[in-house]
């Protein structure tokens, strides 16, 4: 009986303690997303496209036939006095490239964060093949419904 009561002594031990031994294992660092890399050169277009629509002032030669058939006058008054109410560019910050199904090939797009002393905005711009604006938004918030979601894996077999 003496050897018997030892050894249910031990069981239980051995079950209350080995936990308390047993090292909690950490969750593994997911790897970080490298952080876009911003073109100088697009870099200073972008920033004088946002001054000189705060500003009024837009330099229509830069810009591809598509858009300039769509802007007037009004917009761009209309324009400049909403991005001018953010107050002086403090930083640019570039998000990453902006890809649309329906660019025509050679077409780039960039989409950029435009931090003022009184609030911030987003701009969207894009160029054509021979290097015009093909597009340019100003926008308060990124769009959610233009962000396309990464396929799953294929799930593994039950079976081995």
């Amino acid at each position: 009986m003496f050897p018997t009561r030892s050894l249910c002594v031990a069981a239980v031990a051995a079950l209350c303690i080995a936990p308390a031994l047993a090292r909690p294992r950490a969750t593994p660092t997911p790897a970080p997303t490298p952080t876009p890399v911003a073109d100088p050169a697009i870099d200073k277009l972008v920033r004088a496209q946002f001054v000189q629509w705060q500003a009024g002032i837009v330099n229509k030669s830069l810009y591809a036939q598509q858009v300039l058939d769509k802007l007037s006058d009004a917009t761009i008054a209309q324009t400049s006095k909403a991005l001018a109410q953010l107050g002086a560019l403090t930083e640019m910050v570039y998000l990453g490239p902006w890809i649309e199904p329906d660019f025509p090939p050679g077409a780039r797009g960039y989409v950029y964060q435009m931090r003022c002393v009184s609030g911030n905005i987003y701009l969207w711009l894009a160029l054509d093949p021979q290097g015009k604006i093909a597009t340019i938004l100003f926008k308060n918030r990124l769009d959610v419904e233009t962000v396309t979601a990464r396929p799953s894996p294929p799930a593994a077999s039950p079976n081995p």
